[in-house]
């Protein structure tokens, strides 16, 4: 039977391969030894289509350096979490243990990112986490050898609040979310800095992950005729959520405003459509960013549609490996030096510059808000209207 490593490679690179010729990334290159990159992510499950995503934005990335890093073929060996802890600590283990890699990355669910936080340090294996938000690990469950090239969701709800106290409404708002931690997270740091600026929330409403429907919570919505609501739904949960307010006809009367997983460019608005107009979220990533425009382009060319905040982050975390790599010219046991390379200088991404605060080696990133608006193509486009340069989680001891 083929092995998990040989499907993969076989398999998913077959895949982009249809948009982008592919070098063979195991072959032997010279003397020169492979880097193992491990990328765990979840390729079934609640969050399969964000890892798919993800898969493919690191492949792209990875195709478009021919291959390889700081002059060492690059051996991709991917995993699936299926979206659970003790899954994603079965993979880190494997990924170690077994497969010897250099570098790990990856991870959608922020409670598989908290899991495997001490078995990749304990092992001393640069990791990269590159979607989930938690925001304990920029905080108590930081460590020295975990680089997070994405957003904590203090730094979405924050900057949310500070949008909707200024340009929306400074009362009369509610929030409204799915009660998990990912929920609470994001509603209590948009809550917390809200009531900061003086303002004031009328309710807070809550519903189960994967609720199907939105009507008696919509009707409350009706009811209470907000000033606007900041909800916090992902994949198909924002799917319908959005579906159901244009459908009571609320769409054109209440704000809806989000983190930007509510709206995300490739995995919500497509299947929501017209139903997104009009909506707003901050969001480290959009695909009318300038810095992101060559690889909007090629992931266009790849597989046929906008990228979203997976395959972004998949690319990103690619670019800031391969920029860790080229400072130690390949050798990944000068680890002191491959942190210094990211600490002590900004790496150019598609998400924009990015700055590794050294207290917690989280991201210092701009912050775009984003308004749904037709785009070139009539469909629904998220577009920036303002963007907080250099927002930093408030980090250790907060």
């Amino acid at each position: 039977m083929m092995t998990t490593r040989r499907r993969l490679l076989a398999a998913g690179l077959g895949g982009c391969a249809a948009g982008l010729a592919l070098p063979t990334w195991v072959r032997a290159q010279g003397a020169a030894q492979p880097v193992r990159i491990g990328l765990i992510t979840s390729l079934s499950g609640p969050f399969s289509s964000l890892g798919e995503s993800m898969r493919a934005g690191l492949q792209l990335l990875i195709a478009e350096s021919g291959g390889q890093m700081a002059g060492r073929p690059v051996e991709l060996l991917v995993e699936d979490d299926h979206g659970k802890p003790d899954e994603g600590v079965r993979k880190a283990r494997k990924l170690i243990e077994q497969d010897r890699v250099d570098i790990i990355c990856g991870v959608i669910s922020a409670a598989v990112a908290l899991a495997i936080r001490d078995i990749v340090t304990d092992a001393g294996v640069p990791t990269f986490m590159s979607n989930a938000s938690a925001n304990a690990l920029a905080r108590e469950a930081a460590s020295p050898l975990i680089f997070r090239p994405t957003k904590t969701s203090w730094m979405l709800g924050h900057t949310g609040a500070r949008w909707a106290y200024d340009q929306v409404s400074q009362s009369g708002g509610m929030t409204l979310a799915s009660d998990y931690a990912a929920g609470r997270e994001y509603i209590g740091d948009f809550i917390q800095t809200y009531q900061t600026h003086g303002g004031e929330i009328q309710k807070q409403f809550w519903t189960p992950l994967g609720t199907a429907d939105f009507a008696p919570l919509v009707m409350n919505i009706a009811a209470q005729q907000p000033d606007f609501v900041y909800a916090f739904f992902a994949g198909s949960d924002a799917v319908r959520f959005l579906q159901q307010m244009r459908d009571f006809r609320l769409q054109d009367k209440v704000r809806v405003l989000g983190p930007g997983a509510l709206f995300d460019q490739e995995d919500v608005l497509p299947a929501a459509g017209d139903a997104g107009l009009g909506g707003v979220s901050t969001f480290h990533q959009t695909p009318s960013a300038p810095a992101a425009a060559g690889f909007v382009e090629a992931y266009r060319q790849l597989r046929g549609r906008y990228p979203g905040e997976a395959s972004t982050s998949g690319y990103v975390t690619g670019q800031v490996i391969r920029a860790g790599l080229e400072a130690v010219s390949g050798n990944l046991s000068d680890t002191a030096a491959f942190k210094a390379r990211l600490l002590d200088a900004p790496v150019d991404t598609a998400f924009g510059s990015l700055r590794f605060d050294p207290r917690n080696n989280q991201a210092i990133m701009d912050i775009y808000v984003n308004e749904v608006r037709p785009g070139e193509d009539g469909k629904p486009f998220n577009t920036v209207v303002h963007t907080y340069e250099g927002v930093r989680d408030p980090g250790p001891g907060a």
